[in-house]
């Protein structure tokens, strides 16, 4: 009750009237300037027509197109609108500047290039999917001299954190979706502020929104009085903007250049189990020590310096990354995926398609959603189908209702082409994990729904041979013990889900 009351009357619930009756006058003020009706329609017809023939040329995924042609053909006018002011990411000047700049300063720097012609010579079709990612996130680069583990639970996942931030010496960088006031954050906040006061540079990005029934209003300015560096990604304010939607949804922890994490976990006593609110919550993610934490450290500073307006030394930065005493012999590629025009191709769903498209034994996968498009549909199918063997984890016990409803409507054509699916028994799975052939894996914090493959800022890194990936395999295969799997019969929806769904399919690539 004081979370709700927190955000019901907080500046969040003030933006969101505002905006509210913003849109409302503008719509009131659109359908009162005709004089004539037939005036009205013709100037309707025009736009509409416009904005549709703007849509038809886009490069971008038909579902997406479809979405917005729904939106623009039944509100007359005003779904024209509401295309032109969300249909992609709108950054001002000032951002637009600063981003070039810190993308240009960062691309290859602190990249080892003879690490890609090594690639290149152990496996074509490895170097392949690294060069077409690459090509995809011109700051990433391929690292190898790197070690990881994988982490398969958020108690793991805060016991390893914890341990390397109390030992930090130069810096410590912490950007993360959820904060939450409670156990967790608390131990880690009291050992931020001893960092601070011993002079490491402590630095902090949380999104605003994601934020918004976990932190008190303007904390950022409580922790930058404690000597933390801390600012709110995409701040919410009461004015009409995409900005709204592009959230910041990554995980990641950088201690000294040493130390990566990056996963599904939050900084929230849920993803521990101290509180439960959907049974037990299982969550995963991934430790790396070498030169690919360089990729964690230009992913970081990437979004922190344009969110504060601050211009790093990236060098510094980056000197202090060092190769391990013991390499795993792997090769690491940390990335970064988000909205248009930022990012001008999907990253994180060309990295899926990539595995999928050339696995030749297995592809397992846990989501916690599966609301994918065509695209993804296919690939799964098409490998099933092929004979590769395709097992997909999703949550037994969900957290949203409705999403619920969407990732079991997914099931039946995935079934039918022989996608093996499990629901995890327990509760709720919030890994994001992605293995392959025993050679290739990807984690990081990208679902698989569209508001992580279209509209929010993720972050993963994609694997070859590397520890880790043999780990994520053996976590795969421990996980199914606790799982359910769905047959034809348990996939079935009823009437009234159908229903649901087949409204709500009609708009997910916006939602």
């Amino acid at each position: 009750m004081r979370r709700i009351c927190r955000v019901l009357f907080s500046r969040y619930a003030i933006s969101a009237v505002l905006i509210l009756v913003e849109v409302v006058l503008f719509g009131l003020l659109i359908f009162s300037v005709p004089k004539s009706i037939y005036a009205f329609i013709a100037v309707s017809a025009v736009v509409a027509v416009l904005a549709l023939v703007n849509l038809i040329n886009k490069d971008t995924n038909p579902e997406y197109k479809i979405s917005w042609a729904v939106v623009i053909l039944t509100v007359p006018c005003f779904g024209a609108l509401l295309y032109l002011l969300f249909y992609k990411r709108v950054i001002s000047k000032r951002e637009a500047k600063m981003l070039r700049e810190v993308i240009s300063k960062l691309i290859g720097e602190g990249d080892a290039d003879e690490d890609f012609v090594t690639l290149s010579e152990d496996s074509a079709l490895a170097a392949g999917k690294a060069r077409a990612l690459v090509l995809d996130y011109p700051i990433a680069g391929v690292y190898r001299s790197s070690q990881s583990s994988y982490i398969s639970s958020g108690e793991e996942y805060f016991e390893r954190l914890i341990s390397d931030i109390e030992g930090a010496e130069k810096y410590i960088f912490l950007e993360y979706f959820i904060i939450d006031e409670g156990e967790v954050w608390s131990k880690i906040h009291g050992i931020l502020k001893k960092k601070a006061e011993e002079g490491v540079d402590v630095r902090v990005l949380y999104d605003d929104i994601g934020c918004m029934k976990t932190l008190p209003a303007r904390y950022e300015l409580t922790l930058r009085r404690e000597g933390i560096k801390a600012y709110r990604f995409a701040r919410v304010n009461p004015r009409v903007s995409s900005v709204h939607h592009n959230r910041d949804h990554r995980k990641i922890c950088v201690v000294d250049g040493r130390v990566a994490y990056t996963g599904g976990v939050n900084i929230a006593d849920e993803y521990v189990n101290k509180i439960t609110r959907f049974g037990h919550w299982k969550d995963g993610g991934i430790r790396i020590e070498g030169l690919a934490v360089a990729g964690f450290v230009k992913l970081f500073l990437s979004s922190y310096d344009v969110t504060a307006g601050v211009e790093s030394d990236y060098a510094e930065m980056l000197s202090s990354v060092k190769a391990p005493d013991n390499s795993d012999g792997g090769y690491y590629i940390p990335f970064g995926s988000g909205p248009a025009p930022i990012y001008k191709r999907p990253v994180g769903k060309n990295v899926f398609l990539n595995i999928i498209n050339q696995a030749e034994r297995y592809v397992y996968i846990t989501t916690p959603y599966l609301i994918i498009d065509y695209d993804l549909t296919e690939a799964l199918r098409n490998a099933a189908l092929r004979g590769v063997d395709v097992r997909i984890v999703t949550p037994g016990v969900a957290d949203k209702r409705g999403v619920k409803v969407m990732t079991k409507s997914a099931y039946p054509y995935l079934l039918e082409a022989g996608v093996k699916i499990f629901e995890y028994t327990p509760g709720f799975i919030h890994e994001k994990l992605m293995v392959s052939d025993g050679l290739y894996a990807v984690i990081g914090t990208i679902n698989l729904d569209f508001r992580s493959l279209v509209h929010h800022y993720e972050c993963a890194v994609w694997m070859y041979r590397t520890s880790a990936v043999a780990e994520a395999y053996d976590g795969f295969i421990k996980t199914l013990e606790s799982c359910t799997e769905i047959d034809r019969e348990k996939a079935k929806l009823t009437p009234l889900e159908w229903m649901y769904r087949n409204g709500i399919r009609l708009f997910a690539p916006l939602l």
